[in-house]
């Protein structure tokens, strides 16, 4: 039975941001017959295991995993993740905590179970004053929107900045290279991005 890859993700209950990441080798069948779900599906979502589900794993595997302190998530690699830097995404809180990081973004319809945990996470320290939040509406035809913006003290200006940018009929390269620079990102990582969105008519690949 032929093999693909899988990765693990063990997040931190403080920052829900990956701690710790571990890739295995498995039938596509034996893992949609763990999770109870079909095969096709594991190609197209990522899934919250439970700890019944992680102790499947482990088994079928051979492999202990460490105990996990929060959530863990189980996805297929995706081309993002063979990018030669770190990519933000799902790193945002703990990057911005570390200062390495001065402006993030969300944005979702209102109900989205997704960005009420990302606020969640970063209401403590909304709280304490360390990160700066605003909450813009956005009204797309019959969808209400909801962004979510986040940024270190004395980085607010990257607010406006953003939804400035965001307001451009035409997205290009130069869009591009702004929103990277917004986000934190190192001239020769907006660059190297760019070059690679270019090549092949990239053109639908996610925002860094």
């Amino acid at each position: 039975m032929a093999t693909e890859t899988f990765l693990l993700k063990f997040l931190s209950p403080e920052t829900g941001c990956s701690a710790h990441e571990m890739r295995f080798e498995a039938p596509m069948e034996v893992v949609a017959a763990i999770l109870d779900v079909e095969t096709p599906e594991l190609a197209e979502h990522l899934f919250y295991l439970e700890i019944g589900e992680l102790d499947a794993l482990s088994s079928m595997l051979g492999l202990p995993f460490p105990e996990p302190d929060g959530g863990v998530v189980l996805t297929r690699p995706q081309w993002i993740d063979s990018v030669p830097y770190l990519v933000h995404t799902n790193f945002e809180l703990a990057l911005m905590l570390d200062g390495h990081k001065p402006f993030a973004m969300f944005s979702d319809e209102e109900s989205s179970g997704i960005l009420k945990k990302v606020r969640v996470y970063f209401q403590p320290y909304v709280d304490s004053g360390a990160i700066i939040e605003r909450v813009e509406p956005i009204v797309e035809g019959k969808f209400r929107l909801v962004r979510i913006l986040y940024a270190l003290p004395k980085e607010e200006w990257r607010f406006d900045a953003y939804t400035e940018l965001m307001r451009e009929r035409r997205w290009t390269g130069e869009s591009e290279y702004r929103l990277g620079r917004l986000l934190g990102y190192t001239e020769e990582q907006c660059q190297w991005w760019i070059a690679q969105r270019g090549e092949a008519g990239n053109a639908n690949a996610p925002k860094a």
